[in-house]
């Protein structure tokens, strides 16, 4: 299975650039999940599966959309992960359940659990490829701070564990491992997921729009990825001018030539690919919309697929 990541900042066309690509590889006969974990729903809409856990589309039977809203990714978490966050907490403090409804409420939960939604979607193996449509870059990045964090703090989770629940046994006269077991597994989790973001069969694409903006934008995503062990494999411009509008925008073609020339000294500097989409007179807003858009980029989208493969540069997490 291959694990296809779609980063960049907001606007640029990254949900565009996923659904491309997906729909490519669907056509190809691939099965495909294409998943989003920004929040504002557009591929369901382009694709017209509406909001579900995981929808097909139409006359596409190998391609399915996963596209959660924040209630149901919480709702999710709780199935998941409430009985053991209250196992642990329970065996330190009286509480009772309603400390799961408040906890599943904390700011960055539900973003941090579609990871794990993510990893075990990879896990199960039951597609070729899984599509990843991340939010704007801030909330992204946040996102991988979060899971980073998540991973170091467990380690110090257990000493702290042992050092309250030695305190707790001396005076209840009880013991029981479990809860420490399960802060143990949530850490295993951490190690997995994050293993797979540095994975060689995850490739990391970095879709950005010829401005300065999103110049400086991309080059804290490819320092920002470096540290958590995230090669990206492909630079992707979206929405060059056409050769044949430069003489009817010449400023603003012009803009767009300085920064076209910075994205390629800076994917030369990093050692990846780099691959132009022109910009298109196309209503992406249905599927009817996006094969058309396709079949006017198919050049563009079947470079993108040639994206050399690489082994894994960063060492596993441990």
């Amino acid at each position: 299975m291959k694990l296809i990541s779609i980063w960049g900042k907001g606007g640029v066309g990254k949900s565009t650039i996923a659904s491309l690509i997906a729909y490519h590889l669907a056509k190809l006969n691939n099965k495909v999940l294409l998943i989003t974990t920004d929040f504002v729903p557009t591929i369901s809409q382009i694709f017209g599966t509406g909001r579900s856990r995981e929808g097909v589309v139409s006359g596409l039977g190998n391609l399915k959309i996963l596209e959660i809203s924040p209630e149901q990714v919480i709702e999710m978490w709780k199935e998941r992960f409430g009985e053991e966050v209250y196992s642990v907490i329970s065996s330190i403090f009286p509480i009772n359940r309603d400390i799961i409804d408040y906890i599943a409420g904390a700011p960055g939960l539900a973003d941090e659990f579609m990871l794990y939604v993510i990893y075990e979607k990879w896990r199960k193996n039951e597609a070729d490829y899984i599509i990843w449509d991340l939010p704007a870059a801030g909330d992204a990045l946040r996102l991988l701070r979060l899971e980073k964090q998540f991973y170091d703090h467990l380690g110090d989770a257990v000493k702290m564990y042992l050092r309250i629940k030695s305190i707790i046994r001396k005076i209840s006269k009880r013991a029981s491992n479990s809860p420490l077991q399960l802060i143990e597994s949530w850490r295993e989790l951490a190690v997995r997921i994050l293993n797979m973001l540095s994975d060689k069969n995850h490739n990391a694409y970095l879709v950005a729009t010829p401005d300065k903006l999103s110049v400086e934008v991309s080059k804290r995503i490819l320092t920002d990825l470096k540290m958590f062990r995230i090669p990206i494999k492909l630079l992707i411009i979206n929405m060059v001018y056409p050769g044949n509008l430069g003489s009817k925008i010449p400023v603003k073609a012009k803009i767009q030539e300085r920064m076209i020339s910075e994205f390629k000294a800076l994917a030369k500097k990093e050692g990846i690919r780099l691959v132009e989409i022109p910009l298109i007179d196309k209503d992406l807003s249905s599927l009817e919309g996006l094969v058309d858009a396709y079949n006017v980029l198919r050049d563009e989208i079947n470079e993108i697929m040639q994206c050399a493969e690489h082994e894994r540069i960063f060492p596993a997490y441990e």
